[in-house]
């Protein structure tokens, strides 16, 4: 579902909160692929522990990022002296996985923090920024979930988790 605030010409929070809350539910996630454009943005994200609760085959997530406004990594470099670029390219972004740690909302927009592990590049991780209109989240299938729906999967999992 899109939710949009209906003043126009105000910020968009309830898609700048739905961003954060769907990265922050896919928490140690790995985004692992991508395609689109700025249009309609779809990224893979690996995310077994909580795609298996859907279905014990399930790997995975899809999420579509609507109409973005803005999309950059700004990198850790790696050794730490390196200039750092910040990137704004999204196979540049994305060629390496990018593991979800945390998201938090910072000025309007939704900050990223991710790790990445593959040392043939010259960065650790990095600060993701993600601004759009609308945010959707698939299972594997590419049924749409709900936001409340999802946080309820990930919920259930943690509170299990938390029992063992």
């Amino acid at each position: 579902v899109i939710r949009q605030t209906d003043v126009i010409g105000k910020f968009r929070m309830t898609a700048t909160e739905d961003i954060r809350d769907i990265f922050s539910i896919l928490h140690d996630g790995t985004i692992s692929a991508w395609m689109g454009d700025k249009n309609l943005l779809t990224v893979t994200v690996d995310c077994e522990y909580l795609a298996e609760r859907i279905d014990k085959s399930f790997e995975k997530f899809y999420v579509q990022l609507i109409n973005v406004d803005r999309l950059e990594l700004d990198p850790w470099t790696n050794p730490i002296d390196l200039p750092t670029i910040v990137k704004t390219d999204y196979a540049e972004i994305f060629k390496a996985e990018l593991e979800i740690l945390s998201a938090d909302i910072k000025d309007d927009v939704v900050i990223v923090t991710c790790n990445q592990h593959d040392t043939d590049y010259d960065y650790c991780g990095g600060n993701l920024t993600i601004s759009c209109q609308a945010i959707k989240v698939f299972d594997q299938n590419k049924n749409e979930l709900k936001i409340d729906q999802f946080g309820e999967i990930c919920k259930n999992y943690w509170d299990e988790w938390s029992e063992k």
